[in-house]
């Protein structure tokens, strides 16, 4: 292709500086623009063209200036009305049309075609109105300004609009070395619109790709951010963890082991004869009850986190060995989502919780029937 059929490709190309990561995205979102801007600039043209219904044509119809077969107040008061009426037309099809940014860009496109259109047969009468030029130079700007769409179709309506100006103007009698004249400024109008429009909406592109752009790095650094602190969360877990392992480890193999050799003692000494069996046997209970407890502690260090259901027995155990020497039944029961998982300090909690509660029915109640039970619905957890 070349060099200049690529600039002249790049004045209408949605992406200045070819598809990338986000390029969609602002595409879109210049085309959203667009659209608004377009409709902003439907309004301002119904809001203009209506008072000069009365300004233009009517004192003009009223004071016979319509009665001259030269004059050109037939032709303007003709053109406002096409005008007003494909502006209130676009408004109108523009609030039914689907929202995706194609659509968008097409309409708000399709708005400017027509105003550059629609200027060119206002320069029909350059002749008999001397301020058209400075009118269609502020036309085209103000297009240029404003809509921000890039098409083909756009680009082909500044050429369609000086043949309907320069003809028109031809057939209504004006002189063709004046015509002529006309064609050089109309040039330059247009390729000083088209270039404006170009530069405006590279600027806008830049601006919406670098926000979009930023967005981007600000999401994914979050993102990073997120994922780092939950690495470093798996991390103090994992050290936690393997500290509560060694701590039981150790507990078993030190304090387990002295207290398995003690009860292995007392049984020895209880074979000998004249052993005093009534203080072998208090300190044969003391014994188990610290393996016992011990055996609670290890169980709870060892697990990060523990079920209802895991919990439930563990209570059941206790509760129904301490209730068993008293002659009292025990029953613990675990109720609604039994695989609930229960952090493992808030499980020794509950667990002591339920421990002094049974002792407690044990020793004061005189109850036959001790009844412990564990519910867990909704994320929450209720011992009774």
């Amino acid at each position: 292709m070349p060099a200049w059929t690529r600039r002249l490709a790049s004045l209408v190309a949605v992406h200045p500086n070819g598809p990338t990561a986000v390029s969609d995205g602002v595409a879109a979102d210049l085309a959203v623009q667009a659209r608004r801007r377009a409709r902003g600039l439907a309004w301002a043209g119904l809001l203009v063209n209506l008072p000069l219904f009365y300004v233009d044509d009517y004192i003009n119809l009223s004071g016979g200036v319509l009665a001259d077969p030269g004059s050109a107040a037939v032709g303007f008061l003709v053109w406002r009305i096409v005008a007003v009426a494909t502006l209130g037309g676009y408004l109108w099809a523009e609030r039914r049309a689907p929202r995706g940014p194609v659509p968008d860009r097409r309409w708000a496109s399709a708005l400017a075609v027509w105003f550059i259109v629609l200027g060119g047969w206002f320069g029909k009468w350059f002749l008999v109105n001397d301020p058209s030029y400075a009118l269609y130079g502020l036309t085209l700007l103000v297009v240029a300004v404003l809509i921000h769409a890039p098409s083909r179709a756009r680009l082909l309506a500044y050429p369609g609009a000086m043949a309907i100006a320069l003809g028109g103007a031809l057939l209504d009698g004006a002189p063709p070395l004046m015509v002529l004249e006309w064609t050089a400024l109309f040039m330059i109008l247009t390729v000083f619109a088209v270039f404006v429009d170009r530069a405006l909406y590279l600027q806008a592109y830049r601006n919406a790709e670098s926000a979009r752009l930023l967005a981007r790095a600000n999401a994914e650094q979050e993102a990073t951010l997120v994922e780092l602190r939950e690495t470093q969360g798996r991390l103090v877990e994992a050290e936690r963890q393997a500290e509560r392992t060694r701590i039981s480890r150790d507990l078993h193999d030190s304090v387990g082991a002295q207290l398995s050799s003690l009860l292995a003692g007392i049984e020895l000494a209880r074979l000998r004869e004249g052993a005093p069996l009534a203080a072998l046997t208090e300190v044969e209970d003391d014994a188990r009850e610290a393996m016992r407890q011990l055996r609670e502690v290890v169980w709870v260090l060892n697990a990060r986190e523990v079920t209802v259901d895991a919990l439930a027995t563990q209570l059941r155990r206790f509760a129904e060995a301490r209730a068993r020497s008293a002659g009292i039944d025990a029953t613990v029961t675990a109720t609604g989502e039994r695989d609930a998982v229960v952090p493992a300090a808030a499980a020794l909690q509950l667990y002591r919780v339920g421990q002094e509660a049974v002792q407690n029915a044990v020793k004061h109640s005189g109850a036959a029937t001790i009844v412990v039970r564990l519910a867990s619905a909704d994320g929450r957890l209720a011992l009774s």
